[in-house]
């Protein structure tokens, strides 16, 4: 029997400097109780040696991002090196699915890219942000450690999800330590979201970022472009479809399906992952044209018949899911269960806001961890 728990979660409007932003998110930070503790916690966590090295991969590869570390330090009255963003590289593990449909798939013909994010309520922002920073293209995404995000659309269209694939650990499942010395996903969503104004361009910043994860990115812009790209430290593999393409569908969840990256994936694929790419994959070509009611029933129906799922306490359940149109620049969000909670229209013009949200707790079955042989898997 399920129960349900009520959490909040927020809209905020960032703009101004880099350092403006980083001090607006101390006043945020000081209002949430025991999240100061948290977010000044890494102090100790590396040597002053590999602070530097990162700070000048975020100089390189997200300029701006440490000015507004620097702010939130300055408002906590504490040292920028003990922000926690700097010290975690490997702490958060994403059970998400996600997918892009070009023109041709879509009622309204327009880019569709579809996100269903799975994690725990009690280690989870809970903020969905437009980003203005002067000097960086406008942006709305979902962030993690207050100054990565996991997923967003930015001001040209360009739209970037995320999800974590590669070796299994029961029910760590992408939680490994880093594969390379390199930046987390969460930067690289960042960047491009700053940085970008085509796929091209998104290609071409996420192949030169060194990565230390395992991540899965979908792109996708507003001219019918769109990139699935898999990351497993060094080694990354790119596919790329547009209108001339056979396919006209991007799919991803928690495992490599890219002939170059198969090696990863050893000892096998958890079932869950396989179950929901294969959920995606039906919905999406036995359902064309594919409207936005087609896309919300596959991301409210509750595992394995769709993407939505409970299992909050065990880190695996859907805290938002997101149909963002590069084409009208434009996002419908639901937050925490789409079974159980509404649908909101987002735009660069939507002021900040307050949502309540139901979570359903449930529990999962000793099946839902089973490892699938990696053969199967693609």
């Amino acid at each position: 029997m399920s129960q349900n728990r009520q959490v909040v979660f927020q809209h905020m409007v960032l703009k101004g400097e880099p350092y403006q932003i980083g001090q607006t998110l101390a006043q945020v930070v000081r209002a949430v109780p025991g999240f100061t503790d948290f977010v000044r916690s890494g102090a100790g966590s590396f040597s002053a040696e590999q602070f530097d090295q990162v700070t000048q991969l975020l100089a390189r590869f997200c300029p701006g991002v440490s000015e507004e570390i620097r702010g939130l330090a300055d408002g906590l009255e504490t040292s920028q090196r003990d922000i926690i963003y700097y010290a975690h590289s490997c702490l958060f593990k994403g059970n998400c699915s996600h997918f892009a449909l070009l023109p041709s798939m879509t009622a309204d013909q327009h880019v569709l890219v579809g996100r269903s994010y799975e994690f725990g309520d009690k280690a989870d922002d809970l903020r969905l942000c437009t980003m203005q920073a002067k000097g960086k293209y406008a942006f709305i995404g979902s962030s993690t450690l207050l100054f990565g995000f996991n997923e967003g659309m930015n001001e040209h269209g360009v739209t970037v999800t995320a999800s974590v694939g590669g070796i299994p650990v029961g029910k760590l499942e992408g939680l490994c330590p880093p594969i390379q010395d390199g930046l987390q996903f969460w930067v690289v969503v960042r960047a491009v979201l700053e940085q970008c104004q085509t796929v091209d361009q998104a290609i071409q910043l996420i192949e030169a970022i060194p990565t230390s994860g395992n991540p899965i990115l979908i792109v996708a812009d507003k001219t019918g472009q769109a990139a699935l790209v898999e990351v497993y430290g060094p080694h990354k593999a790119v596919k790329r479809i547009d209108a001339r393409s056979g396919e006209q569908f991007l799919c991803a969840t928690n495992h490599f399906t890219l002939p170059a990256m198969l090696p990863y994936t050893k000892p096998g694929v958890m079932a869950h992952s396989q179950v929901r790419y294969e959920t995606i994959r039906a919905h999406l070509t036995e359902k064309q044209p594919v409207g936005r009611e087609s896309i919300k029933s596959l991301l409210a129906a509750k595992y394995p018949a769709g993407l939505c799922c409970h299992y909050y306490d065990e880190l695996f359940g859907t805290l938002r899911s997101m149909i963002f149109d590069p084409t009208a620049g434009e996002l419908e969000v639901c937050f925490g269960s789409p079974s159980a909670n509404a649908w909101h229209r987002v735009s660069f013009s939507t002021p900040m806001n307050r949502y309540v949200a139901q979570l359903p707790i449930e529990s999962t079955s000793p099946d839902f961890w089973r490892l699938v042989s990696d053969e199967s898997s693609h």
